[in-house]
């Protein structure tokens, strides 16, 4: 018999469906993204243009869902949480703004990577030229700050997701249910 997800209880109401899939659809861009950063060396070197531009692209959609997120939960308090304790309460709040930090600040310094390399973005149906001439010098020090806030994002992600099943399937508690699609 198949099982589905049941709603979690009135203690524990879930996310709202919008912030439900914001939350879904960053987790997929960024994973998506930072694995095209990470392997564009492998691909034939033909297709490293059309993947440096998805990258960037994908980067910019990213950048303009944290804005939309952010004003999502500006106007939409995030439910209550059940109460574990103070310490990790205040674990989960510095969590979820590191998280929100770096998703703001990757594709930002990104940005500056590609402006500093002199290069514009290709959207496909419009392009941004580039907005000043190459630095070099400079560029590898962004890019290299740029890897490692993604792989800080990556890694603090990853805590996320791992703490999100030790409250499922250690603590047995609704906090993963929240935000999974329920079943009314």
């Amino acid at each position: 018999m198949p099982t589905t997800v049941s709603a979690p209880s009135i203690a524990t109401p879930p996310y709202d469906s919008v912030a439900r899939m914001l939350h879904w659809l960053m987790a997929c861009l960024i994973l998506a993204v930072f694995l095209l950063g990470l392997l564009v060396d492998t691909f034939p070197k033909t297709w490293e243009h059309g993947i440096v531009e998805t990258h960037k692209v994908l980067g910019v959609g990213i950048l303009l869902l944290v804005a939309v997120r952010f004003a999502w939960r500006l106007v939409h308090r995030p439910p209550a949480s059940e109460h574990v304790s103070p310490l990790l309460d205040r674990a989960a709040w510095l969590g979820h703004y590191g998280l929100y930090a770096l998703m703001l600040a990757v594709p930002v310094i990104g940005l500056v990577y590609t402006a500093l390399r002199g290069q514009g973005i290709d959207f496909g149906l419009f392009s941004i030229p580039p907005i000043m001439e190459r630095n070099r010098e400079l560029g590898r020090t962004v890019r290299e700050v740029h890897e490692l806030a993604a792989f800080a994002l990556i890694g603090l992600a990853s805590i996320h997701a791992l703490l999100a099943l030790w409250h499922h399937f250690i603590r047995k508690d609704t906090t993963l249910l929240r935000m999974l699609p329920v079943k009314r």
